[in-house]
């Protein structure tokens, strides 16, 4: 079996070597997921070197989009194997605090949830072949501009459930129209 030394440790390729814990794993491929699908719609996706203000990605466009100037959208993106789905709707809890950060009107930057549904098996995040490689499965969007923000005395309320709509697909197209804030073009 052949060997690559990867950092100071010694990886066996061919074996199933996990360097992450199947909840950083998960996380990690959701992302990834996103940052590829952003990619592939040519736009450009960056991570703030903290996360201090709830998002994980912000996507944006160089230049001209239509009649904005180098539109951009921020993002929190939560990865789920074994979602909540009723109705057509992914059911997402969010930490209170989580969502206060991204809830609400007045961002001068739209925040969107994002919601990524992973394989229950990381060996299905993704397919490689000679031609393509696919990644598992497929992520959806909220606009959370609606959603008002909640006080910390609400009741003890620790956390609170979203609905993400299985409409709301994010494909290389849905998310170019999420950054011009066409949200009809981006359920269509």
């Amino acid at each position: 079996m052949a060997q690559a030394h990867v950092g100071s440790e010694l990886w066996s390729v061919g074996k199933a070597a996990r360097a992450l814990n199947a909840n950083v794993h998960q996380g990690l491929h959701g992302e990834g997921f996103i940052y590829a699908l952003a990619s592939a719609a040519g736009l450009t996706a960056s991570r703030p070197n903290l996360d201090l203000d709830g998002v994980d990605w912000q996507i944006s466009a160089s230049g001209p989009t239509g009649t904005y100037r180098s539109p951009r959208l921020d993002c929190q993106v939560k990865s789920k194997s074994q979602p909540d789905l009723r109705g057509g709707k992914y059911r997402v809890r969010l930490a209170l605090e989580s969502y206060n950060k991204i809830a609400g009107p007045g961002f001068q930057v739209p925040r969107f949830l994002f919601v990524v549904v992973v394989p229950p098996m990381a060996s299905g995040y993704a397919e490689c072949g000679h031609d393509s490689m696919r990644l598992g499965t497929a992520g959806y969007w909220l606009s959370m501009a609606d959603f008002p923000p909640v006080s910390g005395d609400a009741g003890g309320v620790g956390s609170i459930v979203l609905e993400v709509p299985t409409m709301n697909l994010l494909t290389p197209t849905t998310l170019r129209a999420l950054l011009i804030g066409d949200f009809e073009g981006a359920s269509a």
